[in-house]
């Protein structure tokens, strides 16, 4: 069953004008992947013949819609798929706040999906929602109410759900709220399926942006101030359980489902992924065996630098610690990785059938289960050299 298939929006949502409206259109009725070359060129020319600086919501609102068609910036395959240029864009608005801001997006990401499920298979419409889609909505629902749950500050112990709450009334993060979901809801295909593959996807990126930057700030911290950085490292944790609750929701996905969708895809996979892989250099240090990878894949070859893989990650600066706070913070952050590269694999192994190879040119299942364990990664001795590019928000 195809979302929207008379290519209306979802209701309630974003503000855009009806320019922007048929744009946005364009590339939902058939999927990005069904746009014919002219089209593909029209969208290409739209964004390059925009200035980064124009003024007024028009031209911001333009280049967000249009940016993965660019013929004279090169996006990567993955972040055409994942659109995380908007997520950028959604958090530089909360500059002293990262972490505040990425619950944030996680937010309006898991909401809109959960929108989506229900417009398309409505309570007592005039066909009966299948179990598996009640079982979706109904850990969406969960999922949406832990991130609300989920401490913003863990000094304040402000809840991420006060801050939603403010961005409703506040004319500007509202705006940004809703562009941030209508400029990512972009399938491939006209797969209603592929939906909750590409919201999934887009939810860990933000999850793995939250881990990431919390694991550098644990580790500036833990010398000065331990108590503070087990506040950090909690959150982290409570973070990083939030992966798993979002595998539960990606699994509600047949495998027959996912093949649907799955040529679409293209060569977008989470091995391209910055975000990911930084994340986990961050938590646990460079894995040499990686290396070969990120030379392939242009834009990850930053990964390979002397400031990152000499960088002393979070496992390495914990690694005995004999305060019991931060004991018990890096177990449960460890833990809740740990078991979310185990459903990734499981994923993998699940869903490519054997011999089919993954969207990232990998031998899927098989190189997924290389990295499940942690025992390869190099501790690191420099605290501070690839600091601030492991702490901010990456995309190409």
């Amino acid at each position: 069953m195809s979302a929207n298939p008379s290519g209306a929006l979802p209701p309630g949502v974003a503000p855009l004008t009806a320019r922007h409206r048929e744009i946005a259109l364009m590339q939902r009725v058939r999927g990005r992947s069904g746009l014919e070359p002219a089209e593909r060129e029209a969208l290409g020319s739209l964004y390059d013949g925009t200035p980064a600086d124009a003024a007024g919501d028009e031209g911001e609102v333009l280049r967000l819609l249009t940016r993965p068609f660019s013929r004279e910036v090169t996006v990567p395959e993955y972040y055409q798929y994942t659109c995380m240029h908007v997520y950028a864009w959604f958090l530089e608005h909360w500059p002293k706040d990262p972490v505040g801001a990425g619950l944030l997006a996680l937010h309006t990401t898991l909401v809109d999906l959960l929108d989506v499920e229900r417009a398309v298979w409505p309570v007592g419409g005039p066909v009966p929602r299948p179990d598996h889609v009640a079982e979706r909505v109904a850990l969406l629902e969960s999922l949406i109410g832990t991130v609300r749950g989920t401490t913003a500050d863990p000094f304040s112990l402000t809840p991420a759900g006060e801050l939603v709450d403010r961005a409703a009334l506040d004319p500007e993060s509202a705006r940004r709220v809703a562009l941030l979901a209508e400029c990512t809801r972009f399938p491939r295909s006209d797969r209603h399926e592929e939906h909750v593959f590409l919201r999934a996807v887009q939810a860990c990126e933000s999850v793995f942006f939250l881990v990431r930057h919390l694991a550098v700030e644990v580790a500036d911290a833990v010398g000065e101030d331990p108590a503070g950085a087990a506040r950090r490292l909690a959150q982290a944790a409570d973070c990083a359980e939030l992966l798993n609750g979002i595998f539960r929701v990606l699994l509600t996905l047949s495998p027959e489902g996912f093949m649907t969708f799955r040529e679409q895809t293209g060569q977008a996979s989470a091995v391209q992924s910055l975000g990911y892989n930084s994340m986990e250099i961050a938590v646990y240090g460079f894995d040499p065996r990686k290396g070969e990878v990120y030379d392939s894949i242009g834009h990850l070859d930053v990964l390979n630098s002397p400031a990152v893989t000499g960088y002393r990650a979070l496992s390495a600066v914990l690694a005995g610690t004999g305060d019991p706070a931060l004991a018990e913070g890096w177990t449960r952050l460890d833990r809740s990785l740990s078991r979310w590269r185990g459903s990734h694999y499981r994923f993998a192994r699940t869903y490519l059938p054997s011999g089919v190879e993954a969207s990232g040119g990998t031998e899927g299942a098989a190189y997924v289960k290389k990295f499940v364990k942690k025992d390869a990664c190099l501790p690191g001795q420099d605290p501070v050299s690839a600091r601030e590019l492991l702490s901010g928000f990456l995309f190409r």
